[in-house]
């Protein structure tokens, strides 16, 4: 059986905390699981999103569910683990469920941000026009201008 994810949004929050933006703007992304269920055959994973506009500009929260379908025997193993362990998934499961929160969260951020004029919490591409010296940087190697 091919697992299927699918993320509910549950509680959204943005809020500008000032209304001047002055000098760098450090973003800050986290995904948090906080309860792990088996229900109705599939795993259900309740999480918080936060993303943070640092120093003291805004934040960003979202609470939701990811519902996993998988095989029986993954599900079983995942409730498992975190029973066990009280805030761990198996590690193949936790990525799935870790980059399907911040896949999900990041694009409900972005429009989220916008509302309330904050930057967007992912580097924007931008343009240059004018040529560099052959040599001098490597694509993707001037990752000053991008938000963190």
């Amino acid at each position: 059986m091919a697992s299927h994810i699918d993320v509910r949004f549950r509680f959204l929050e943005v809020r500008r905390l000032t209304n001047l933006i002055e000098g760098p703007v450090n973003v800050h992304n986290n995904s948090t699981v906080k309860r792990v269920a088996k229900i109705e055959g599939k795993l259900t994973v309740e999480f918080a999103y936060t993303c943070t506009y640092e120093p003291g500009i805004g934040l960003i929260r979202i609470e939701g569910d990811v519902i996993l379908t998988d095989t029986d025997e993954n599900i079983e193993r995942a409730v498992r683990e975190w029973e066990k362990t009280g805030k761990n998934l198996p590690t193949d499961i936790a990525e799935k469920v870790h980059n399907a929160i911040l896949g999900s969260s990041i694009v409900e951020s972005v429009l989220l941000s916008k509302e309330v004029g904050l930057p967007a919490p992912i580097p924007t591409p931008t343009v240059s026009l004018t040529k560099k010296e052959e040599g001098k940087t490597k694509p993707g190697s001037d990752t000053n201008n991008y938000i963190r």
